[in-house]
């Protein structure tokens, strides 16, 4: 049975997803994740695009058999991690772009949360075809 806060939360995330796809930088305003990592304060719980490469793609289940999945995006000299709801549309080594909000370092009960990304969009970069410089 679902309670009224459930619904109202569905909401949020909805409404906070699109706001968040709707205020993605324009094509070519993407970060690479060296440049992120290097000013992460100014960018600390603010919304960015990155491009890397995805690596250690794990598909976990959350809350209320909800799926979620976490993954390593990185480029030649750093990496951040990345979680992001539903099921993964990527593999390890593709080329994606990311769009959420970036967590620089935040308490979580007994842990600290470092260089994440709270995603809203993956999607994957097929036509690249350089590699990134970072």
């Amino acid at each position: 049975m679902r309670s009224r806060w459930d619904g109202r939360l569905g909401r949020l995330i909805l409404a906070g997803g699109l706001l968040g796809f709707l205020s993605a930088p324009a094509a070519g305003a993407s970060l690479s994740v060296t440049e992120l990592l290097e000013h992460g304060e100014q960018y600390h719980q603010q919304p960015v695009s990155v491009v890397g490469e995805a690596a250690e793609v794990a598909t976990q289940i959350g809350p209320r058999n909800r799926p979620f999945y976490t993954f390593v995006l990185k480029d030649r000299q750093g990496s951040v991690t990345v979680i992001m709801q539903g099921k993964p549309e990527l593999s390890n080594g593709d080329a994606v772009m990311v769009h959420g909000v970036f967590i620089k370092s935040r308490k979580a009960g007994r842990t600290t949360i470092t260089d994440r990304i709270e995603a809203t969009v993956v999607r994957q970069l097929h036509d690249t075809k350089e590699p990134f410089v970072g």
